[in-house]
């Protein structure tokens, strides 16, 4: 396979993308995070600290 040309305008590529059904806008909203049930059991683990000596 070899590289024949590119394309680097962007309203080019969004026309091509768009004609072959592969263009998805960005979402403007978010959805709500998932409940704490939905949580990874380990995520409620007390963080440790270990300081580490300076070298200076």
């Amino acid at each position: 396979m070899r590289v024949i040309g590119l394309i680097e305008d962007l309203g080019v590529i969004w026309r091509i993308l768009e004609h072959l059904g592969l263009w998805a806008p960005l979402a403007t909203e978010r959805s709500s995070p998932p409940g704490a049930a939905s949580w990874p059991r380990h995520i409620s683990l007390p963080l440790t600290y270990h300081p580490v000596p300076d070298i200076a």
